[in-house]
């Protein structure tokens, strides 16, 4: 079961992956809005990764 932190990071990352999709969908694969919002996106990804490890850690000891 995700907590509220969990939700709303994946809401986060839904949000920007749309954002993303549409983007490229007006703009091209390769203009800097696209890689904007990819980044922002991979960033959150990794924050999400960082805080399930740690939490992970926090239950198994």
């Amino acid at each position: 079961m995700c907590n509220v932190s969990h939700e709303a990071y994946f809401k986060k990352i839904e949000d920007l992956r749309y954002k993303m999709i549409d983007a490229a969908k007006e703009y091209g694969m390769n203009h800097p809005i696209v890689l904007q919002y990819s980044q922002k996106l991979d960033h959150t990804h990794n924050e999400l990764m960082m805080i399930t490890n740690t939490t992970s850690q926090l239950n198994n000891h």
